[in-house]
């Protein structure tokens, strides 16, 4: 089963992006476990535990960083997307983030990066951006 965790420190954000995935995944049915951290102690310990298969790091500043450089260590194929207020875009790319977005984070910016993890699994749905417009 895949599991996608959600960490942020806002309950709006984490309201924002449950709702994003879900829809996203049930327009191709597809129902990964969705679990939502406000803690980056009780994120990896979950993921030590149990390996997320893709995960959403929305942190401010340097701590997104941090959690995004702790997660690739620790988990090396978790997928990510990584949203953040500041432009750590190189450090995104350094990471091999698979997709990196500049808050604020819009619906159809976000969809896209959904979009990036549903290609990478399924080629077939190569047009999956181009039907998001």
């Amino acid at each position: 089963m895949y599991r996608i965790a959600v960490l942020t420190r806002s309950e709006a954000q984490v309201t924002f992006f449950t709702e994003q995935i879900s829809r996203f995944c049930a327009e191709r049915s597809l129902f990964p476990k969705l679990e939502s951290y406000l803690d980056q102690e009780r994120f990896f310990a979950s993921a030590r535990k149990t390996p997320p298969t893709n995960a959403v790091i929305a942190l401010p500043g340097v701590d997104g960083l941090n959690a995004a450089e702790h997660l690739r260590a620790l988990l090396p194929e978790t997928r990510i997307i990584w949203c953040s207020d500041l432009d750590f875009s190189l450090h995104a790319f350094r990471l091999r983030v698979d997709y990196f977005l500049l808050e604020p984070v819009t619906e159809l910016a976000f969809r896209q990066g959904l979009c990036v993890w549903v290609e990478e699994k399924m080629p077939s749905a190569k047009n999956c951006a181009d039907s998001e417009q």
